[in-house]
């Protein structure tokens, strides 16, 4: 993802390590857990994230705000990184990466007996070299006003990459449920026209595989999904079928 290469990921609100795992291993190059819209528990999410460790697959983890507290606590329980929403500055998105981060680069305590640290068992060197290297911050834009500060937020030291939210940004827009807007689609080209300018790397939410194409030509290398989108439209799509061909 810091490279900028072309990646799908998968959110997932559902708080299961069962549907982690499946998502994980259906090959996604990265999943979202989403404690935002979700119902995670800490002990639920911390199983989700040993699900996606044993399946091979980065797990970031979609807080609720940006207090340095519950940043800590998703980076302690072992994710690989955060997505924080609706940061609508340059300062927001400076403050909350110094919290994914240990001094000298930033605030994060240190708690080596966390999971994180294999509960004390990992050399505290090595363990902060990972922390340093590894650890992905993730902030999303999708509030009108914060528009204007895109370039300033997409160059906030050790901002990994910008997540443009379309359903909250259409609503801030003027027009709630549409994306497909031509005001909301101009926002977004704009947006991430600025981001890639400022060397960062955009994403954002694709409601199905048909849409991928189209985002990576508006220079979008990272598209992400929902898992309860995905089987509540297998789902009721088998149901059709069914009742169709009955």
């Amino acid at each position: 993802m810091k490279a900028g290469e072309n990646l799908i990921g998968c959110f997932i609100m559902l708080p299961s390590a069962s549907v982690t795992e499946m998502v994980a291993y259906a090959g996604f190059d990265f999943v979202i857990l989403d404690t935002e819209h979700g119902a995670a528990t800490p002990e639920t999410l911390e199983n989700q994230l040993r699900a996606a460790e044993a399946a091979g697959v980065p797990a970031l983890v979609r807080t609720v705000g940006m207090t340095a507290g519950e940043i800590l606590r998703a980076l302690d329980a072992g994710a690989s990184g955060i997505l924080v929403p609706h940061v609508c500055t340059a300062q927001e998105a400076a403050s909350l990466a110094e919290a994914a981060h240990y001094p000298p680069y930033g605030i994060r305590g240190l708690a080596t007996t966390a999971r994180a640290g294999k509960h004390g068992l990992v050399k505290l060197a090595d363990h902060l070299k990972n922390a340093y290297e590894n650890t992905i911050v993730l902030v999303q834009v999708e509030d009108a006003r914060a528009l204007d500060d895109v370039p300033a937020i997409a160059k906030a030291k050790n901002v990994d990459g910008v997540f443009i939210g379309p359903a909250d940004l259409s609503i801030s827009l003027g027009h709630p449920g549409n994306p497909g807007h031509p005001d909301v689609v101009a926002a977004i080209d704009k947006a991430v026209s600025e981001i890639v300018a400022a060397g960062s790397s955009p994403s954002t939410f694709a409601r199905s595989p048909s849409e991928v194409g189209d985002l990576r030509k508006r220079s979008f290398p990272v598209a992400v999904f929902s898992s309860t989108l995905i089987f509540t439209q297998a789902l009721s799509g088998m149901v059709r079928e069914v009742r169709g061909n009955g």
